[in-house]
């Protein structure tokens, strides 16, 4: 089977002939129409529902923590690091200022990540479990 395609020209005109050109007088040009201006129409979509407050205080294990700051879309490469040297710590001497110490520091860590996803308040508190 064969395609043949034709070129079609920007503007069609239609063949007029100088008896039919002749005959008819030039066309006068109609007036532009008035622009009209209309309102906006009023909304009847519902504002943005206003969202609920982030808890003052949350309570997660580690891996809860990791799971719902990952879910959020924030990143959690930092947090598991302070894990599992929170995790050594632990391990070597669970009474020691060292595992105390990298509890907080893991414990601040991920009380921001969840306060700048808005899943803690500002002034919220978060418990690390075991």
């Amino acid at each position: 089977m064969r395609w043949k395609f034709w070129q079609a020209e920007e503007e069609a005109h239609p063949v007029v002939t100088e008896e039919a050109a002749a005959a008819r007088p030039d066309p006068v040009p109609e007036p532009a129409p008035e622009p009209v201006h209309e309102l906006p129409a009023p909304r009847s979509e519902p504002g943005p529902e206003p969202e609920p407050e982030p808890p003052a205080q949350v309570t997660l294990t580690i891996d809860e923590a990791k799971g719902v700051i990952k879910e959020a879309g924030g990143d959690v490469i930092q947090v598991g690091f302070l894990a599992s040297a929170y995790r050594r710590n632990l391990e070597e001497d669970p009474e020691s200022s060292e595992t105390a110490a990298s509890r907080n520091r893991l414990r601040e860590l991920v009380g921001k990540r969840l306060k700048d996803r808005g899943l803690l308040a500002s002034d919220g508190i978060l418990e690390l479990r075991d």
